[in-house]
């Protein structure tokens, strides 16, 4: 059995997402032979990184070169799309069809279907995120053709198989492997700031159509320059502020990070959930990041600048705090948003339960046996459903 995990993006928000289930599978299954393939430098440095965590792993670890043409262009183009993607697919494709199974984060990677040679590799879908969004990320109707989805837990389930993108035959429940990334890496609260006022990491999503940043973000941060009550970690998507002149959005040069205001666009503390242990209060909109934060239950704060209908299911997670639609509401809502904790912690635990599954095994083990029982026999077990 060969089966290779493979990691092709800029950054590296992916990378625990799937990495784990790379490693159990070889300390569980000595006789997998398993491939990481990563298409930078940074990728391969992190996902070894959080190998030394599982020891006596025997993954392998593989770099994607860029062709040469592409490392010409790729700092203009990548500016409006990210054609790299696919070219690297293209690239190394007689290597990649050479495994039973790629396993990947990612939809782009659905391309490798039109490829020859293909028909007999298995594509497995791990995800890089765990939000409400019922539009695309998780609950995106091509999960349906991947022949295996690992699923974070039972909201994901339920909700792609009521809108029918999923049967039981290719879906099965692993959990959230970016949690044993994240203590295997020894991620806990660290100290950014030189005094002992609150920390608010204001995490704003990507997609100008979903995101505060475009119609509050200015406001917001000049909110915090001026606050003498709070610091704020300002830790955006990672790709808010990717494509930017396809997307038009920038960060103002007057924001530079101050002794209360910490501003980060995309360094590895945006990815691995080191920013989200050192704050005490969630500021966003729809990121799927406020789950991540929510591993410890605390106060909450949801800007709503598109007047969505907080009902809506894609929303779900403004129940965890105040819901506010204009920024000089603000300073009310993060102080009632800890006044009033106690009334949302209740919610907090139960959505977070419902959105991963966590049980005796760590979602790396469960996936790593989901995976190798999937190939060996065609079909998920019913215990994993």
């Amino acid at each position: 059995m060969k089966v290779g995990f493979l990691l092709n993006h800029y950054d590296l928000h992916q990378v625990p997402h799937s990495v784990p289930y790379a490693f159990e599978l070889s300390r569980i299954y000595g006789d997998c032979e398993t491939v990481i393939f990563c298409s930078t430098q940074d990728e391969l440095n992190f996902a070894r990184e959080i190998g030394e965590g599982f020891s006596g792993h025997k993954c392998a670890f593989e770099l994607l070169k860029v062709p040469s043409y592409l490392r010409a262009i790729d700092p203009f183009v990548s500016k409006f799309v990210f054609a790299r993607k696919s070219i690297i697919l293209k690239k190394h494709a007689a290597r990649l069809r050479e495994f039973d199974a790629l396993v990947v984060p990612e939809m782009t990677s659905l391309g490798l279907r039109s490829f020859p040679g293909f028909e007999h590799v298995k594509l497995i879908f791990t995800g890089h995120g765990a939000g409400d969004n019922r539009l695309g990320g998780s609950f995106n109707d091509r999960i349906g053709q991947f022949d295996l989805a690992l699923l974070p837990g039972r909201k994901y389930a339920d909700a792609l198989r009521e809108a029918g993108h999923i049967s039981t035959g290719n879906t099965a429940i692993s959990g959230y492997p970016k949690f044993d990334s994240v203590k295997y890496l020894g991620i806990s609260r660290r100290r950014f700031f030189e005094n002992d006022k609150p920390v608010v990491v204001y995490n704003p999503h990507h997609a100008h159509q979903l995101s505060s940043w475009g119609a509050m973000g200015a406001q917001v941060l000049d909110y915090f320059y001026a606050s003498e009550e709070y610091n704020l970690i300002f830790s955006p998507h990672v790709l808010l502020f990717k494509r930017s002149w396809g997307r038009g959005v920038r960060l103002p040069g007057k924001y530079k990070s101050s002794d209360r205001v910490l501003i980060d666009k995309s360094s590895r503390n945006s990815v691995d959930m080191t920013y989200l242990a050192a704050a005490d209060i969630y500021l966003g909109d729809v990121s799927s990041q406020v789950y991540e934060f929510l591993y410890e239950p605390r106060p909450c704060v949801f800007l709503n600048a598109h007047n969505f209908d907080a009902n809506d299911p894609s929303y779900h997670h403004w129940k965890f705090g105040p819901v506010i639609d204009d920024v000089s509401k603000l300073s009310c809502a993060l102080e009632m948003s800890v006044r009033n904790h106690n009334q949302y912690k209740e919610i907090q635990r139960s959505s977070f339960a419902y959105t991963f599954e966590q049980d005796e095994l760590s979602a790396s083990v469960r996936g790593a046996h989901i995976i190798a029982e999937f190939l060996t026999s065609g079909r998920v077990a019913e215990k994993w459903q």
